[in-house]
């Protein structure tokens, strides 16, 4: 299989580097294909031959004007490119036009890959600034000829989408996580190691609009944040090191100047390549710094980060690991001396945290880097990839940004893993007879229009509830003989089977025509099993898994203060929807009684009032308690800081088919409580949360109580509840149910 590549290879700057080792390393590792076979395009070609092992081209051929230059470009590389199975547009900051030459490049070679007839992936690029409507143009057109368009962080994503791509876009790890880990070694140093690089920000000699003030600015809030941190840890050594040589010497050179410690500070003046970098990284105790990828090599190998953000992939990526809070904007560094110094502070305070920290996030972005050549590889399959249709009652929209959201979630991991999906969903969570008899109309309408279009092209049609989504899926079962999955969350087998009989049987007959039956809880495997007579072997025990990717350990003093909460408040959450079967009379109840015995805690309510009247009830209750807030329904990103900032989540449901927000918050080390019904029974279960009886605000607030006083305990249910965070890990799961449509 012969592989081209094209990126800014060949350029000293070893980020890219890295993120072409990277690439070079799964290729073999996913492909089994050598080096030899590979070739890459590249600023110097024989360079990277030596270097790789690899074949290469020039990435362009200069002339005097731009056009000769592309037209030179094209004539040259068409013939090799033409004899490529695949052309990999790979890693970096390429698809961008602040320098007003990389749309034309690379939307160029998107042009050589369609006139070749060679398919082109677009392989954990970074994304913007896009700023001219030619680099829209250009940049658009690229992402619409390439088979497989990927990522490196969600604001590339978003921003790919707003300038009108259409195809799917899929969010990868960055390929330089694939950079093999160094030998441990005996360090020789003594105390605190400071790496730290910097980046010729608004200098003339390397950035495309020279401002002296800013430049400034950057050198001296490098200085006095380096100073200060030097100060308060008089151990503590600065170490600087380059991954882009030698543009970057002379700044760092001249913020040592600055420094009043400086010869507390070693630069190290070679030209290391990706390799030593890693090396050197994994010697330090913390790095500082302001290029993306030395904060990337850092983390191959663990080492705690804190960054310069000089350009808004730094803060993208910083913001994707749950970092934001030890980043600084480049523009605010000479305000606040204080910075470095405050975010040591803070990952000194519990260093064995801090260090599981970045463990996690680095073993969380390689797995997601070794998610970009799955995706490759099933792009690559010679059958082509399954068609799938989602059925479903709940999917979120401008109504509700919640409503449904797990489906939305596993319909994307679905899209993630290679197929394509349709969704037919009701998006409107308003109630009242009138617009139940309006949306469901019109979802039965879009179902069987879409059945007569559409409806041979799939593969397997999935429903989400049993009743009555899963009877238009019974529709395709019957009338095309489609694979029928069923998702049971519950409320469908609780609740709605049991409003009449004419619903029970339908219910009965949908799990029995169907192929496979998902529960996701055990307790609901069992009552399926028990009062609709459905085999065990047709029902698999399958939860909607939690996003690890949102839901994990995030620092809790910065975002405590960011939620202007008092240093010694203890805070109680509750996350879902706001009805009387959760349990919320049970809360404020036990939470009243908890307050007469510890003051200083607060009771935070996050969700939709489904019910309006029990709505009113609850306000009524507790407007005289200043200590119960109620918060509408938020993102998952800020569900997820919530619960970083908390110290207990209650779940005092009396009913709960799984409790998926259990699990997150397990995820989020948050010690649980919940009651012992439904799923809750299995997921609190062998110290991973605290069980009370439902219906029992003083059992609730008695144990609640306990759990909040005992570090031992709570240290202990956190670690048990992250056990079962992996085990339920939604990148997991997503695998079982693409299974049960092959089946």
């Amino acid at each position: 299989m012969a592989i081209g590549i094209v990126g800014n290879y060949g350029n000293n700057n070893q980020g890219d580097e890295a993120i072409l080792e990277g690439i070079l390393i799964q290729l073999k590792e996913v492909h089994n294909i050598e080096r030899e076979e590979i070739i890459v395009f590249s600023n110097q070609p024989e360079q990277t031959r030596k270097k790789y092992g690899v074949q290469s081209a020039k990435l362009y051929y200069k002339r005097k004007t731009a056009p000769m230059t592309l037209i030179t470009t094209m004539v040259k590389n068409k013939p090799i490119i033409k004899k490529l199975d695949m052309l990999l547009v790979g890693g970096g900051g390429i698809f961008m036009d602040l320098y007003g030459t990389e749309a034309f490049l690379f939307g160029m070679y998107g042009w050589l890959g369609k006139l070749s007839k060679t398919p082109v992936i677009l392989y954990g690029v970074g994304a913007g600034p896009i700023i001219t409507r030619v680099g829209k143009v250009l940049l658009r057109s690229l992402a619409h000829l390439s088979k497989l368009v990927t990522v490196r962080d969600p604001r590339s994503k978003e921003l790919l989408q707003s300038i009108g791509v259409k195809s799917p876009i899929h969010v990868i790890g960055d390929p330089a996580f694939q950079v093999k880990k160094p030998k441990k070694i005996e360090r020789t140093t003594n105390g605190i190691q400071i790496g730290v690089t910097a980046v010729p920000f608004h200098h003339s000699s390397y950035w495309p609009n020279e401002d002296k003030q800013m430049y400034r600015d950057y050198i001296e809030g490098m200085a006095y944040n380096l100073d200060k941190l030097l100060t308060e840890y008089p151990d503590a050594s600065v170490n600087f090191f380059a991954t882009k040589h030698p543009q970057d010497m002379m700044v760092t050179k001249e913020i040592k100047e600055l420094m009043d410690l400086g010869d507390r500070c070693h630069i190290c003046e070679d030209s290391l390549n990706h390799q030593e970098i890693v090396q050197f990284a994994s010697e330090q105790d913390v790095v500082i710094g302001t290029r993306l990828h030395s904060l990337i090599l850092a983390l191959v190998t663990n080492t705690p980060i804190i960054a310069v953000s000089y350009h808004h992939k730094v803060k993208d990526f910083m913001d994707m690991i749950a970092c934001g809070d030890y980043t600084i904007p480049i523009d605010k560094l000479n305000e606040d001396h204080d910075f470095f110094h405050h975010s040591y502070q803070k990952m000194a305070a519990n260093w064995r945290e801090t260090e599981e920290r970045f463990e996690t996030i680095s073993t969380m972005m390689k797995r997601m880097s070794d998610k970009g050549m799955d995706l490759v590889k099933q792009t690559f399959q010679t059958r082509p990839a399954d068609k799938i249709l989602v059925l479903s009652n709940m999917y979120p929209s401008k109504h509700s940004k919640t409503f449904g959201i797990f489906v939305k979630n596993q319909v994307e991991l679905l899209q993630d893993n290679g197929l394509h999906v349709d969704v037919i969903a009701i998006d409107d969570p308003r109630k009242g007879k009138i617009y139940l008899l309006k949306k469901y109309a019109m979802f039965f309408i879009k179902s069987l229009w879409n059945m007569i279009i559409r409806g041979r092209k799939y593969k397997a049609v999935h429903a989400h509830y049993i009743f009555p989504t899963g009877v238009v899926g019974m529709l395709y079962k019957k009338l095309l003989g489609k694979t029928l999955v069923v998702t049971s969350h519950g409320g469908d087998i609780d609740q709605m089977s049991k409003k009449s009989p004419f619903v029970q049987k339908m219910t009965k007959k949908v799990l029995e025509n169907s192929d496979h039956v998902i529960a996701v809880g055990e307790r609901l495997k069992e009552e399926i099993h028990r009062n609709f007579d459905i085999t065990n072997e047709k029902i698999s025990v399958i939860n909607m898994g939690v996003n690890r990717h949102v839901f994990r350990q995030q620092d809790k003093t910065s975002l405590r203060e960011r939620q202007e909460l008092a240093t010694d408040e203890r805070v109680l959450l509750f996350v879902g929807n706001l009805i009387r079967a959760k349990g919320l009379d049970d809360l404020v109840d036990a939470f009243e009684f908890m307050q007469k015995q510890e003051p200083n805690l607060s009771l935070h309510l996050i969700g939709e009032p489904k019910d309006q009247a029990y709505f009113n009830e609850l306000e009524e209750k507790i407007k005289d308690n200043a200590a119960i807030i109620v918060h509408d329904a938020m993102s998952q990103k800020k569900v997820a800081e919530w619960m970083a900032v908390a110290d207990l989540f209650v779940l005092p449901s009396h009913i709960e088919g799984f409790g998926l927000v259990a699990l997150e918050a397990m995820a989020c080390r948050l010690p649980v409580v919940g009651s012992d019904v439904g799923g809750l029974h299995y997921l609190l279960a062998n110290g991973a949360g605290v069980k009370v009886n439902a219906h029992d605000p003083d059992d609730l607030a008695m144990k609640s109580l306990e759990l909040l006083r005992d570090e031992d305990l709570q240290k202990s249910i956190i670690e048990k509840g992250l056990e079962k965070a992996d085990l339920y890990d939604q990148d997991r799961l997503i695998s079982s149910v693409i299974d049960l449509y092959e089946s």
